[in-house]
């Protein structure tokens, strides 16, 4: 039996003080983590500096970026994995889009 991909989103925000080289390796972990798991990425969007509702580890400010992907669900747990052990990453989230 084959187990089907889903629609996922992952929104997550950065340290604002990184250089644009870490994030985009930050970027590059997240699609060849995706790719790794047999997934495939749809749409990045990139929405630069936002000011956050509150201070998060004494930053006002994170740099914002949204990814949606198809892939099984062992992708989720990974990505969640990853994000937690990747010091420029402030906050993560992961959702499965049933739009």
């Amino acid at each position: 039996m084959e187990i089907r991909k889903r629609a996922y989103e992952t929104t997550f925000v950065l340290k604002p003080d990184l250089e644009d080289e870490e994030k985009q390796n930050i970027l590059q972990r997240v699609k060849d983590t995706i790719l790794a798991h047999e997934g495939e990425v749809t749409d990045v969007d990139a929405w630069g500096k936002r000011q956050l509702a509150y201070e998060i580890k004494d930053y006002r400010s994170g740099d914002y970026t949204i990814l949606a992907f198809d892939a099984k669900t062992s992708v989720v747990n990974e990505l969640e994995r990853i994000f937690k052990i990747m010091d420029g990453v402030l906050r993560y989230l992961v959702v499965r889009n049933d739009a």
